[in-house]
């Protein structure tokens, strides 16, 4: 079909609808999102000081550390905040953007394959998937990768089924995928292998050299920039955070590779040995929040990834589940990439608790589209066992919606009015007579994409505000947490830094204004100071930032001369490397610390 010939038919109204409602939930309320997640906001400001900070991705202004990730997304925004200000639209903009526009993708690689019908619904479960929603609402770059993903997607089907050519274009689009995440944008890689060697069973002799010429652009284009920054002299670039080898090769690898697959524990959820009790239920809550923990079969699932992933996820398994029992023949073509992509991303963040809520991004148009797929043609691919079949997905599902909403009464509520709107729905379609293949899956449809919908629509009304944005907004449905915590109730900001600023002398010989404790207190002085700011401790790891040699090294030359340290995490014990390090160059000022609650200054080098 031509593509004056698709605008002319109701494919195109589909597709506008969808994509404005796609833009509606992520940009409602826009301006409360402030600057989004901290951590990152610090970093794009600090990259757009001078062309060095930019390319090594500087966390701080001085360029001292550089982030954990690679600099394709945060370049990006960097140019936004440059167009439009230090605002939520120039640091979160054109993530929410990207999030937005990989509905209409969603939809042309469905449309071209299974039709309509699947491809409005796979938009329709992607614009509306709640975990994306919030996703595209923060100012981590995982819904930028999502976009990319899909349009990398795209070339890979339409190189293996029509332009075999275009996978040199494929392995590009791959190299994009490293460079804004590392391996988190390569999850559909294991599906794509698949896909190639069934589709091209019969020609993979003559089409070797086209698959190894593609392996080697992606690897090339792919290393350009960590290779760069490996050779560059250590003395001359930031110090990579979260990497005991000081290497990006390394970086990718472990912390970003093979630590996120593999379940292990995650040092900053951890409980503080010997902490009071109020300190393991805190640390009891935040893991949660960012969806971590639990490895398991039934970890996305349950718990507050329930409401937010399990129930999206729960039509892309009835599509999994339809074409295996039912219609395996669709495994000869492009259903083979779209459901391998989704089952790997199933299975790798089920198992890894070190991935947080956002990671689901990295194969949410697979859950779009076979989600698509199970609501659609589902029950069509059952034949007469669809009668009896439909009253069953029904009832399941319904009962594990109620089960995972019994800690969110929020959503429970809007549990209920999902079941309300959906039994209308159905209502008004059977009256109407219309879309008759359609007809027995109307209860699934239209109830089990209403509470999606209604989640994402209370996630985007209530906006709170955090040092680090917590991935899975669900938590805030629970009676504990109600309060108001929209953007004109500042209580969330921890670091009393324009404060502190103000009370510090200026000494031009000083690199750094202050050094602090945590690399998310750092980051909330920066981000909204600007100012260059040490974290001389990582509570990801709960060690000090620098070696020890490095750390006296601020503090004998006179870089650093003020301190600025938790009170909290030095009664907890958890600063007592630092405090030994800066005893012997510090001492406490009383002065200033008593302007301070909760914080305790130190001077040194006087």
């Amino acid at each position: 079909m031509s593509f004056p010939g698709f605008l002319e038919q109701k494919g195109f109204w589909a597709l506008f609808f969808v994509t404005l409602l796609a833009l509606m939930l992520r940009f409602s309320h826009f301006a409360d999102l402030g600057i989004g997640n901290l951590f990152y906001a610090s970093t794009i400001r600090s990259m757009g000081e001078s062309w060095h900070n930019f390319f090594y991705a500087s966390f701080d202004p001085s360029g001292t550390i550089a982030v954990d990730k690679p600099p394709l997304g945060l370049w990006l925004q960097v140019l936004s905040t440059k167009l439009f200000g230090l605002n939520a639209f120039g640091f979160i903009g054109p993530i929410a953007l990207a999030g937005a526009l990989a509905v209409p993708l969603v939809f042309v690689g469905a449309y071209r394959w299974f039709g309509l019908e699947v491809a409005t619904i796979a938009a329709i479960v992607l614009a509306i998937f709640p975990e994306s929603v919030a996703t595209s609402r923060d100012s981590t770059m995982d819904a930028l990768l999502m976009f990319v993903a899909m349009l990398s997607a795209l070339i890979l089907v339409y190189s293996v089924e029509n332009r075999p050519k275009l996978l040199l274009i494929w392995a590009i689009s791959l190299a994009v995928l490293f460079n804004i995440k590392f391996f988190e944008g390569l999850i559909f890689l294991p599906a794509a292998g698949v896909y190639i060697m069934v589709r091209w069973r019969n020609q993979l002799a003559e089409k070797a050299g086209l698959i190894f010429g593609s392996g080697i652009i992606f690897i090339v284009c792919a290393s350009l920039w960590m290779v760069a920054v490996e050779l560059t002299n250590v003395d001359s670039r930031p110090l990579i955070l979260n990497d005991p080898n000081n290497s990006p090769i390394s970086l990718a690898i472990f912390y970003n590779g093979i630590e996120r697959v593999f379940p292990s524990e995650v040092t900053i959820f951890q409980p503080i040995p010997d902490a009071p009790r109020y300190s393991a239920a805190l640390q009891a809550i935040w893991a949660p929040a960012f969806g971590v923990g639990d490895a398991g079969l039934f970890r996305l699932f349950s718990g507050a990834n329930g409401p937010l992933l399990g129930s999206t996820l729960c039509f892309g398994l009835f599509g999994v589940l339809s074409i295996l029992v039912a219609n395996r023949s669709l495994l000869n073509g492009p259903v083979l990439f779209w459901m391998t992509w989704f089952l790997t991303g199933l299975v790798l963040f089920s198992f890894s608790n070190r991935a947080p809520a956002h990671y689901i991004e990295s194969f949410a148009p697979a859950i779009a589209i076979m989600g698509g797929l199970g609501i659609v043609r589902g029950l069509e691919y059952f034949g007469v066992f669809k009668i009896l079949i439909a009253p069953l997905i029904f009832v399941c599902l319904l009962l594990y919606n109620f089960a995972v909403t019994t800690e969110y009464p929020v959503l429970r509520e809007m549990l209920a009015y999902a079941l309300a709107g959906g039994i209308i729905v159905y209502i008004l379609f059977g009256l109407l007579r219309t879309m008759t293949n359609l007809k027995i899956a109307m209860p699934i449809l239209s109830i089990f994409l209403f509470f999606p919908l209604l989640t994402s629509a209370w996630i985007v009304s209530f906006s709170p505000r955090a040092q680090i944005t917590q991935p899975n907004p669900v938590i805030y449905a629970t009676e504990e947490f109600a309060w108001d915590t929209t953007s004109q109730n500042q209580s969330w900001r921890r670091v009393p830094a324009e404060k502190v600023l103000e009370k510090l002398p200026v000494d031009s010989s000083a690199k750094y204004r202050f050094g602090i404790d945590g690399v998310n207190n750092a980051g909330e002085a920066i981000a909204f100071t600007g100012e260059p700011i040490l974290p001389v401790w990582n509570e990801y790891r709960r060690e000090l930032m620098f070696p020890p040699d490095v750390l006296r090294g601020f503090l004998e030359t006179g870089e650093l001369q003020y301190l600025v340290l938790s009170q909290g995490r030095i009664a907890l014990g958890l600063l007592d490397e630092v405090r030994d390090i800066t005893g012997e160059y510090c001492e406490y000022d009383e002065v200033l610390s008593a302007d301070f609650k909760s914080w305790v200054v130190f001077e040194c080098g006087r």
